[in-house]
């Protein structure tokens, strides 16, 4: 007899209630960095104590001080070589170049993730239509604006955010995946917005 193991999925607290809506979110940047190197490096930058971040999805809303600026951004945990950035687009170049300059003296690879794109889902129904549509289970409660969890789930990287304009969840995909998602969930009752208002 084969024991399933629940894949888990998390939620804020106090996410969005009211209409169920998605738009397509694209105002971000994402970047991938990866290496032997990829969590002492980052740990040199960032303000926030990365070292917690042990479980596979556990993510952190963390700020970065690139050219005597202080920048916000999302981090997500993979295993202790690899991590995704989401970042503003304004101040994703900044943080590129700061982070590109370790490739030249530690073990670490930074590439920016210009073929994803980001749909955020909100709504009363969003949080159970993500657990069906993916086959989730409930299982993490996350009690901080800063906490941010995330799950791989076939071709879509799913995540639980708490941003200002949007506090809900995300998938990330290429454009021919997440299209395929945006009529799923025009079907299932959501209504498509061109950005999320607070």
């Amino acid at each position: 007899m084969t024991t399933q193991v629940p894949q888990l999925f998390g939620s804020h607290q106090n996410a969005y209630t009211g209409a169920n809506e998605f738009a397509q979110m694209n105002d971000r940047t994402i970047i991938d960095v990866t290496g032997s190197a990829a969590l002492p490096y980052l740990q040199t930058l960032i303000s926030s104590d990365v070292r917690h971040l042990t479980v596979p999805g556990m993510g952190l809303r963390c700020t970065a001080k690139v050219n005597d600026h202080e920048i916000a951004f999302e981090l997500y945990y993979f295993t202790e070589l690899a991590f995704r950035i989401f970042v503003d687009n304004d101040i994703a170049p900044a943080l590129v170049a700061a982070l590109s300059e370790g490739e030249e003296s530690h073990d670490i690879d930074v590439i920016t993730r210009g073929d994803l794109r980001i749909l955020a889902l909100r709504g009363d129904d969003a949080f159970k239509t993500v657990l069906a549509e993916f086959s989730l289970t409930p299982g993490i409660i996350l009690t901080g604006e800063q906490q941010r969890y995330a799950r791989q789930a076939g071709n879509v990287f799913l995540t639980a955010t708490h941003l200002e304009s949007h506090k809900g969840y995300e998938l990330v995909a290429k454009a021919d995946e997440l299209a395929k998602w945006q009529s799923r969930f025009i079907g299932l009752g959501f209504s498509e917005q061109a950005e999320l208002l607070v």
